[in-house]
């Protein structure tokens, strides 16, 4: 329906148009007359509003071209084997002319006058295969002047071949549209119907001109797409070949397609149908967590066989001829001695909980918190969809079992994570960060969940080790780049914690007397700062009835049972004298029947924690966090208690160090026992660290977080009979290309990916591309290229006939048309979006009153629209996700108009959805179907992962609305099919210099200070800054954790020594500060109650100077854009943007 509306004929091959203009009914697939030049006006970009963010991702801005003409041709190249002697051509279009209509008349009776169109078809099997350019051939003998031109090369034993159709018209004065020629059409085949279209070749550079590891990826993904080939590209146009069922090297046909389509297929673990000794499995949660001793390695062991088996079958093609493997047979031997190391981490997992008791009870606690986990999940979102469903009935098996991959996952995982000195964890060098690599959608987040479970539980059993207690202090840290991401992920691992905590209390003496708690530090635009904070945001709310931002109330409904959570009832702040100065967050439920709300759990509500001064005296077993937040280390003293490092602890306020204010003891208030603060040994750092979404550590970004992380992970060390113990790292993405570098890079630790690939892009075991079908749809994209057409008109015909196709279908077909009644809108920057949502609010609203017209619905109601942008607090966050759980349904609408009115009145859906890059990662949403993207994005990362967003349930569509006028879009365009059925393939290469000169000039002095102040008590405390020696130890000990680490990470002696040799300047630096104060003395910051000198200073408060640091990892120098000159001076035709990249440079 859509692409009848935009491209035609919408009426059929003879159909009638009763409008002004043919080709203003029509948005693409247009032929102007020759020399047709387009009006400066006429090329509107999309009006831009609103100020980018690093969240939101920066506009692109082009020059416009001052003159440019209509297109009047279009074409493609293709090679074609050199025996070929003719090819037969293809020509079609529609004319359509002037006339009296056949069957529409006005209103006094006579006949209206239409737009009548006639099929124009023209074929020749007579284009010789001759070098240079051949004679123009004339399709239709009534249209002299449209015609076929080309050239035609030899090159080697092919032929290369060059055509375009031309529309050589004139426009007439009247009836103009005569002149066009509209859905026009070349199709190229053989003379004889053999397969004569050979793949292009691409030039690529020899094996000895790149970096081996360079060469053995690009060897592995020629292996891998070795079967996904392109046969030509389009000029103006897309292309379509008709591959040969009996050679996928050849094609048997090329088509033309003005909206091409390309369906790409789902990617899903396999089944025991698909691999049939994966029968025997356990997968259930729950059998798994009830498993004896002895079972539960006879419940795992057909995992391991299974893909042994596979393996071996896999090792078997290489030398089968049908799978062309011969010339890839380094690529395929080396993919297979990864899939062999895989195995064996497997079996030893499966062999640690077979020789290790405690490995085995924590393993069956994960299963069991997990299966809460899952079966929960699905009661909450029943629930907040205004149904009462029976926990019961969700608790089967289908609802609580694990995928193959994330079971695996989770085993060859376990030996480092419970081994403190295991190799993996700990060795210097060759350790092992392990990356999970699944499709967005496939599950990735329950795989580390389970490890999350596991490493909780294990960490609890091993109780005190070298005088570090287990039960306290973080165990797992997960981070986030976006703060969207980072608040919904927070919200599904709280059901995880839940259930953790139900366990806990039914056993507390084996599992520990302290909650199991998670916390969210996410910075104050989303989460307070301080209880004080907290308190205030709360009053807000019951005040005026809404919170600004900075407000713990991040859970709209209660992670166990669904309850609405309302903040000003049920989250309760104690603040003032006396009190335990925590934030309660309850459970809505006023029965007594949630174990979460305040009658049965009065003194915890639900164990989570959104305060930082609460996270800080009491560390969650779970901490997530944005990877921004570690920019506070050289800040805040108080960081340090995160990793362990704490001095006393108090019974009412939880634990203490230098930068917690306390007194050592409280008198009894309101039933609370006096209290004296105790003395307390360290905690043990975070024993495993999670990345989420690791392609976004990339860039400026990238770099410092990679150069903060030499921090993190000497902070989250510690010894053991004089052996370092490092924490685990595990990270997760969809999307990556040569990560090895930059996993390197960002943790010193060698990288293994999970699942390894096999030899074809379609099985690696654990998962397997789908045929698209009804059992496994796919989700399908369309490209849309309004050339000749402003920005803005295109933008509003896809809005207005994707809305009103769906309408369409809603009409017929009731709630079933559901995932297409939302239509998700995505721009690159927050400035291309406030500008398209005026014309949605205006232009796009008027129109879709009115379509029924051309052939679709109306959508009578004005739509409802909403934005997920950095412009939306935390607190809104959370109602657009529920509120886009919210479905189309005829029986809601006969509901609501029942209850108008009535407080209790079912929320309306939402029809339209625009958001920028917050959307590509985190939005969970299975109902959403139908997505538009205006203009290519800048990474192929992330054109996946946001168009990854909808078409996880039911058949998704996406509608890529390219800019005509940047020759990215257009080439992305007339590519269409190729790229994306390889654009994984295509994903960018990722960049990563945390010890580059910039990079450190930023970075450097934060780093140090954060290895000084937060490895002990000593110098943490604010004004102990001005206590630093010249040979002191922990300033020695910063100054060998990062030389080394720019050693091990760079391998460049030189390299080391200029960043020891800024060290010890900024060492002197410091030391000359502190004997410089005379009247007053130096703190890190400034503090107002004191005569004190801040050796600190703020980015953006005077010049930067050496101890200047960030407050946020992105606060790094904007790109800038370059005006290209000759050897006279500026490029002319550049030269009008010159005023703005003079401006960004001097920024």
């Amino acid at each position: 329906m859509i692409k009848k509306d935009l491209l035609g004929p919408a009426g059929g091959e003879e159909e009638e148009v009763a409008e002004d203009r043919v080709r203003e009914r029509y948005l693409v697939g247009m032929l102007a007359p020759r020399k047709q030049e387009i009006a400066p006006e006429e090329l509107d970009e999309v009006g831009q509003a609103g100020t980018d963010s690093a969240e939101d991702g920066k506009a692109e801005l082009f020059p416009l071209p001052t003159k440019t003409f209509r297109p009047s041709s279009m074409g493609m190249t293709f090679s074609v084997d050199g025996a070929a002697k003719a090819l037969k051509l293809t020509v079609r279009w529609g004319q359509y002319t002037r006339a009296d209509s056949e069957t529409l008349k006005r209103p006094d009776g006579t006949l209206l006058r239409v737009w009548k169109r006639e099929q124009i078809e023209g074929v020749t099997d007579k284009l010789m295969m001759r070098e240079g350019q051949f004679v123009p051939w004339n399709p239709h003998e009534e249209h002299p002047d449209v015609s076929v031109k080309g050239r035609i090369r030899k090159s080697q034993d092919e032929w290369i071949v060059t055509l375009f159709l031309v529309n050589g018209k004139q426009e007439p004065k009247v009836r103009q549209d005569e002149a066009w020629l509209l859905q026009p059409e070349i199709i190229v085949e053989s003379t004889d119907g053999q397969a004569v279209f050979r793949k292009r070749v691409k030039n690529s550079r020899t094996s000895d001109q790149v970096d081996p590891l360079v060469v053995m990826e690009t060897d592995a993904m020629t292996m891998l797409y070795r079967r996904r080939l392109e046969f030509a590209v389009g000029h103006g146009t897309s292309v379509h070949a008709v591959v040969s069922p009996d050679d996928y090297e050849r094609a048997v046909r090329l088509e033309t397609r003005t909206i091409p389509t390309q369906e790409i297929p789902q990617t899903t673990p396999p089944t025991a149908k698909d691999i049939p000794a994966l029968a025997s499995l356990v997968l259930d949660m729950k059998l798994l967590s009830e498993a004896s001793d002895a079972d539960l390695p006879r419940y795992l062991k057909a995992l391991p066989d299974a893909y042994a088996e596979w393996i071996e079958q896999h090792r078997k093609k290489i030398d089968d001829p049908a799978e062309d493997l011969q010339k890839h047979a380094m690529a395929a031997n080396e993919a297979l001695k990864k899939c062999t190391g895989t195995l064996a981490r497997i079996r030893a997992g499966i062999a640690l909980l077979e020789s290790n008791p405690q490995a085995a009870d924590a393993f069956r606690f994960a299963n069991r918190a997990m299966w809460q986990q899952r079966v929960r999940s699905r009661f909450v979102k029943e629930v907040r969809k205004g149904q009462k469903p029976d926990l019961s009935d969700l608790d089967i098996p289908a609802n609580r079992s694990w995928y193959p991959f994330q079971l695996a996952f989770i085993l060859l995982n376990l030996p480092s994570v419970t081994d403190l000195h295991h190799e993996d964890r700990t060795h210097p060098t060759d350790a092992t960060a392990d990356l999970l690599w699944f499709p967005t959608g496939g599950g990735k987040t329950e795989a580390y969940l389970g490890l999350t479970a596991y490493t909780i539980a294990m960490r609890r059993l091993q109780g005190v080790v070298a005088g570090r207690p287990g039960e306290f202090g973080v165990a797992v840290l997960m981070r986030y780049t976006l703060r969207l991401l980072t608040l919904q992920q927070f919200q599904r691992a709280a059901t995880l914690m839940c259930a953790c905590e139900v366990i806990r209390r039914e056993d507390p003496k084996k599992w520990g007397k302290e909650p199991f708690r998670i916390g969210l530090w996410v910075g104050m635009k989303s989460t307070p700062n301080t209880t004080a904070q907290s308190q205030e945001a709360i009053q807000q709310v019951r005040d005026a009835g809404y919170g600004q931002s900075g407000t713990p109330a991040q859970l709209t409904s209660c992670p166990w049972c669904g309850r609405t959570i309302d903040p000003g009832r049920h989250i309760t702040v104690n603040v003032g004298p006396g009190t335990p100065w925590r934030t309660f967050i309850y459970c809505g439920d006023e029965l007594g029947e949630c174990p979460f709300g305040a009658k049965q759990s009065p003194n915890e509500g639900i164990p989570a924690l959104v305060v930082d001064e609460e996270i800080y005296r009491h560390p969650p077993a779970l901490l997530i966090s944005t990877v921004d937040k570690f920019a506070q280390m050289p800040w805040k003293g108080q960081v340090q208690m995160l990793f362990g490092q704490v001095t006393k602890y108090c019974p009412r306020h939880g634990f203490r160090s230098p930068e917690i204010e306390d007194a050592d003891s409280h008198n009894a208030y309101r039933g609370l026992p006096a209290v004296q603060s105790v003395a307390h040994p360290l905690l043990r750092p975070p024993d495993l660290i999670i990345q989420d979404e690791l392609h976004l550590i990339n860039g400026p970004l990238g770099s410092l977080v990679g150069l903060y992380e030499t921090a993190i992970d000497a902070l989250a060390s510690w010894e053991i009979d004089g052996k370092k113990v490092r924490p685990k790292v595990i990270a997760s993405t969809a999307t990556i290309r040569r990560a090895q570098e930059q996993v390197f890079k960002l943790y010193q630790r060698k990288l293994e990916v999970f699942p390894p690939h096999g030899t074809d892009i379609t099985d690696n075991f654990f998962a397997i591309q789908r045929t698209p079908s009804a059992e496994y749809p796919g989700r399908k994209y369309l490209g849309i290229c309004a050339q000749g057409k402003s920005n803005p008109a295109a933008l509003i015909r896809v809005y207005v006939a994707s809305l009103a196709a769906a309408q369409l279908l809603y009409d017929k077909y009731d709630t079933l048309a559901d995932p297409w009644m939302t239509l998700v809108g995505y721009f690159n920057a927050i400035r291309e979006l406030g500008g398209a949502r005026r014309l949605v609010e205006d232009e796009v609203s008027t129109r879709l009153r009115d379509t029924s017209s051309r052939g679709l619905a109306n959508r009578a109601r004005r739509p409802i629209l909403e934005e997920l942008t950095s412009r939306k607090s935390a607190a809104d966050i959370p109602k657009i996700l529920d509120r886009l759980d919210v479905v189309f349904s005829k029986a809601a609408e006969a509901e609501r108009k029942a209850a108008l009115g009535q407080r209790s009145a079912r929320p309306l859906p939402l029809d339209v959805l625009i958001a920028t890059n917050m959307i590509s990662v985190g939005v969970d949403v299975d109902r959403l179907g139908l997505m538009a993207v205006f203009g290519q994005p800048k990474t192929t990362a992330e054109y996946i992962q946001s168009t990854s967003r909808v078409g996880r349930k039911f058949p998704g569509l996406v509608c890529t609305i390219y800019n005509w006028a940047r020759p990215r879009d257009l080439s992305h365009f007339e590519q269409f099919e190729h790229y994306h059925s390889t654009f994984y393939q295509h994903v960018e290469v990722l960049s990563v210099t945390p010890f580059a000169p910039r990079a450190l000039d930023r970075g450097l002095s934060a780093l140090m200070v954060s290895l000084i102040r937060l490895a002990s008590e000593r110098l943490n405390h604010n004004i102990t800054a001005r206590e630093l020696k010249r040979d002191d130890e922990l300033m020695d000990a910063a100054i060998a954790a990062i030389t080394d680490r720019v050693l091990n990470v760079e391998g460049a002696n030189d390299r080391a020594a200029e960043v020891k040799a800024m060290l010890a300047e900024r060492r002197d630096v410091w030391l000359r500060e502190i004997q410089d104060a005379r009247h007053y003395f130096l703190a890190y910051r400034a503090a107002s109650s004191q005569p004190s000198k801040g050796l600190l200073s703020q980015a953006g408060d005077g010049p930067w100077r050496t101890f200047t640091c960030l407050n946020s990892l992105r606060d790094v120098e904007h790109s800038i854009n370059l005006v290209l000159g000759n050897e006279d001076g500026l490029d002319t035709a550049l030269s009008g943007n010159g005023t703005q990249a003079n401006q960004g440079a001097n920024s």
